[in-house]
């Protein structure tokens, strides 16, 4: 397990690399005139973690606007809605592969083939197709029944949130579907499950009280990837369905500042999440293992 050094370090690291990736758009502006403009960089940089200790003195004006308004308390808004998005999609695909990955290993090896082939052939599907398939079968549901079962943007008044989530949730349920099979499957083949299969249990008791557990583990230390991947998709999700969130605001800028405070906002929650998690699933994982 990680030492607390290890992991401010990792924070420190991480943070820095961001803070030094917002002010590349002003080392490289002066490309066309084949020049690094260095001193305006560090300068740029400076600005940035002044910005980063004064949060309470920044303006921000919108491409193609005029008017300069306050950053914050304005940006907590869409933090926590970009937010709530993303972890409520993340946490019910996680849910929904690990129940359809129980399902599956119920049946024989030749019906999970075809289940996984079916899945991963779906995975292909480009996100943006998911989110206007989604939102056109909403609209065909309240064009025949004349209910509307989900909101299908958000307007000023009304928030869409439901519909969004299950739209983000898809494909990452199809890829984290594809990391569960594999770990389950793994652990079939354990020296563990052989001694509780002899002792007479039954399948779904030794998939939901003995595979599931260390699989868990395995699936959650390789999400990441996914999670990234539904951050690519965020930014498609709320220009369909016209979310005021983080990552449209982030197009809506060119502030260096901006930019980095934006990024930091996302980055942040996650460290710590998938700290959080890994510490609690590492303590787990050697409780599990002391007893077995």
């Amino acid at each position: 397990m990680r030492t607390v050094s290890g992991i401010l370090l990792k924070f420190f690291l991480s943070v820095t690399g961001i803070i030094l990736v917002g002010g590349f758009p002003v080392l490289l502006s002066g490309i066309g005139d084949r020049e690094w403009r260095v001193q305006e960089y560090w300068e740029s940089i400076k600005g940035i973690v002044y910005a980063l200790f004064h949060p309470g003195e920044l303006t921000y004006v919108i491409i193609g606007g005029e008017k300069e308004r306050d950053l914050f308390p304005y940006l907590w808004e869409p933090i926590l809605y970009s937010l709530l998005l993303l972890f409520s999609a993340f946490l019910l695909a996680g849910f929904l592969s690990i129940l359809l990955t129980i399902l599956t290993m119920l049946f024989s090896q030749r019906n999970r083939n075809r289940i996984k082939f079916i899945l991963y052939v779906f995975e292909s599907i480009p996100d943006v197709l998911v989110i206007l398939m989604t939102q056109l079968l909403v609209l065909t549901l309240y064009k025949k029944t004349g209910i509307l079962f989900f909101e299908i943007a958000s307007v000023d008044t009304e928030r869409a949130f439901l519909l969004p989530v299950l739209v983000l949730a898809i494909l990452p349920t199809v890829q984290m579907f594809r990391i569960s099979i594999f770990s389950f499957e793994s652990e079939e083949k354990k020296d563990y499950v052989t001694l509780v299969k002899s002792i007479g249990l039954g399948k779904w008791v030794i998939l939901t009280f003995h595979i599931l557990r260390n699989a868990v583990i395995s699936v959650f230390f390789q999400s990441k990837k996914t999670i990234w991947f539904m951050l690519s998709n965020l930014f498609v999700l709320e220009l369909l369905f016209n979310i005021a969130g983080i990552t449209r605001f982030l197009m809506s800028t060119l502030q260096e500042e901006m930019f980095t405070i934006a990024v930091l906002s996302i980055f942040i929650p996650l460290f710590f999440f998938y700290t959080v998690g890994e510490m609690v699933l590492s303590k787990t994982a050697n409780r599990g293992e002391e007893i077995e």
